[in-house]
């Protein structure tokens, strides 16, 4: 069942990869980008778009992982405070051995 699961995501893929060669080849206009002395040469507009989405994208999912990691931390720091928490300091007192032999009716179904 899990394959199942995996075919609309390839067939999504697919989807996205030909719409992304449509918009590269209708936007074929040649520009070239500067970023102080680093210039990238000239490359079609749609491709250097697509190109700014991805590194977009992969930056954004870098910062994410790195909060998921934070919060995962403090929620096993969390986990350990409350199990030290719930755990007693004094013992229980249990009740007395005749008080478990001898069970009180409620008189409820009689």
């Amino acid at each position: 069942m899990k394959g199942l699961k995996i075919i609309p995501m390839f067939l999504l893929l697919i989807g996205l990869t030909y719409a992304g060669m449509l918009f590269v080849q209708a936007n074929s206009d040649m520009v070239s980008v500067q970023l102080g002395g680093y210039v990238v040469g000239p490359m079609a507009t749609g491709f250097m778009v697509l190109s700014s989405v991805f590194c977009g994208m992969v930056f954004c999912g870098a910062l994410c992982s790195v909060e998921m990691l934070g919060l995962y931390v403090q929620n096993r720091k969390l986990k350990k405070k409350l199990i030290a928490s719930s755990t007693p300091s004094k013992p229980v007192a249990t009740p007395a051995p005749q008080d478990l032999a001898s069970p009180k009716a409620s008189g409820r179904f009689t």
